[in-house]
């Protein structure tokens, strides 16, 4: 694997980050010094389950070319220019031994028309997603090129036979072929699962925009920063609105009355998973009242929309390990208004006492359009941080005080490669286990995540939550407004009843489910 390693370095060599922005290629102004060190850790010890993925970034010096590729020995830097510097994955075949308990229902395909999954591969993803994107950016003839041939590979889907990933210099290559061994030559984009090709377009977008070689004009290159950008706009007002009722929490402090916490608790976490109706690419930022997600949320109409509601027990669970700084984590989704209310979460959870910290599990290289990488973590804590206070009275204050915790090590960013791919999660690498280890609960938000913790799998509706979840070594709880033709968990009466007011029900995001599971 390729794998990089930084000669000696002093702290202080890492200890100030700054901001670099070339287009729409930006490093954020500030990451946590102590998690740049952890990332350029030296890992030819480790084998081929390298250290987790962080984010660094290097201020151009004459010693920048001392950070070389283990396999290529090409320097990873460019002169006069910042750039993450990310640690390789491990290898997908290292992971957990158990699984669901029951028989593993087959994968999601789609290669059956009037389905979400069909309409997916044989149109939305060229139309909606690589169209756009190749119109909102001006790549290079090579990358041109490239994209005009998934295009027509996507045009074609129901024919065009799927190969391997390229090896364009992106540490994930040998795990990407592993994945892909069972479907190359074999399957087209309609008869592969669907969670392997979805994933696979995306990476395919990296290949061909030279993402990981420090040669290609695109190196680092955010393909989706402009519709990232729009979406974080356009969610201020409601933003605002979050961060009134977030500066009092934050204000009372640990203060506050056990049912006042219990209240608070369960409001966060509901706006959390209402937040996740704000997908990018599903909708774009002004095609939903974000306002609204707050006031579903403690609404009749809100618990209406829970097809699954286990939100008492989560925060059950929580408020009885809050005493001894525990830590929670999150496996989070989208950036945009999504990403804010699993920021006013973690607010909560640390400004409460509920948490000491808490953990932000992130994607490794841009995917499904609005999937928060650690850069959008700290653009949008920027962004909030240095807004007009005439304009957006509540925002600084509350932007500032998440800056804070990034500095002070209260939130923890982490980049995974394997949250990039379309694994099952109970084939989760040992070291992503590891890393989970010790939490109080892990918050698994949105779609995707979701599908991947089902396997993808054509689960019963009603098939128990609990079992599907039960290889889980720590205490889960799935956070997912349903844009997908799976799920579990769900009574019968209930899905009937949102089968008969809405034929869309499983794919609009207009419905909800709480999951929690505890080992």
């Amino acid at each position: 694997l390729c794998q990089l390693h930084p000669t000696r370095r002093k702290r202080s060599d890492v200890s100030k980050l700054t901001a670099s922005a070339l287009g729409d290629r930006h490093v954020p102004r500030a990451i946590e010094a102590k998690m740049m060190m952890n990332s350029m850790l030296c890992t030819t010890a480790t084998g081929p389950r390298a250290l987790p993925a962080r984010i660094a970034t290097q201020k151009p010096t004459s010693r920048a070319s001392r950070i070389r590729c283990l396999r290529c020995a090409k320097a990873v830097l460019r002169p006069g220019v910042h750039w993450p510097v990310r640690v390789a994955p491990r290898c997908a075949s290292v992971g957990m031994a158990t699984s669901p308990i029951g028989d593993i229902p087959p994968f999601l395909l789609s290669n059956e028309p009037g389905t979400w999954a069909y309409d997916t591969m044989s149109r939305r993803v060229r139309e909606n997603i690589l169209e756009p994107t190749i119109a909102d950016n001006e790549f290079n003839e090579e990358s041109s090129a490239k994209l005009e041939a998934l295009r027509q590979e996507l045009l074609n889907a129901t024919s065009t036979k799927l190969r391997d990933i390229e090896d364009d210099g992106g540490p994930d290559v040998p795990t990407w072929k592993e994945i892909m061994t069972p479907y190359t030559g074999n399957n087209t984009w309609l008869d592969a699962p669907w969670c392997v090709t979805e994933f696979y377009m995306y990476r395919r977008i990296m290949e061909a925009i030279g993402y990981f070689n420090p040669e290609s004009d695109h190196f680092g290159l955010d393909p989706f920063q402009s519709t990232k950008t729009k979406g974080l706009e356009s969610a201020m007002a409601s933003s605002d609105a979050l961060a009134e009722r977030s500066n009092a929490i934050a204000d009372q402090g640990a203060n506050m009355r056990r049912d006042e916490l219990e209240a608070e608790l369960k409001l966060s976490v509901l706006i959390a998973l209402w937040g996740n109706r704000m997908d990018l690419s599903l909708w774009s930022g002004g095609e939903r009242a974000a306002g609204a997600m707050a006031l579903a949320a403690s609404s009749e109409d809100g618990k209406s929309m829970l097809l699954c509601d286990h939100s008492e027990a989560v925060c059950a669970s929580l408020l009885a390990k809050m005493s001894g700084g525990h830590r929670v984590d999150i496996i989070v989704d989208n950036a945009g208004f999504e990403l804010v209310t699993d920021l006013c979460l973690a607010d909560f959870l640390v400004t409460s006492g509920i948490a000491s910290s808490v953990v932000f599990h992130l994607k490794s290289h841009p995917t499904f359009v609005s999937d928060a990488m650690s850069k959008d973590v700290m653009d949008t804590v920027d962004y909030f941080a240095n807004a007009d206070v005439a304009n957006h009275p509540n925002t600084p204050a509350m932007g500032a005080r998440w800056l804070k915790y990034v500095k002070d090590g209260r939130w923890i960013l982490r980049e995974d490669f394997f949250w990039v791919q379309p694994t099952e999660m109970w084939k989760m690498p040992q070291d992503v286990v590891e890393a989970l280890q010790g939490t109080t609960c892990v918050f698994v938000k949105g779609d995707a995540n979701y599908r991947r913790l089902l396997g993808d799998r054509h689960w019963p509706l009603d098939y128990p939550f609990e079992k599907v979840a039960a290889y889980w070594p720590v205490p889960v709880c799935a956070l997912r407004t349903l844009k997908a033709e799976l799920g579990c968990g769900m009574p019968q009466d209930r899905t009937a009843k949102a089968m008969e007011d809405d034929e869309q029900w499983l794919v609009n995001g207009r419905y909800g489910v709480v999951h929690y599971f505890c080992p």
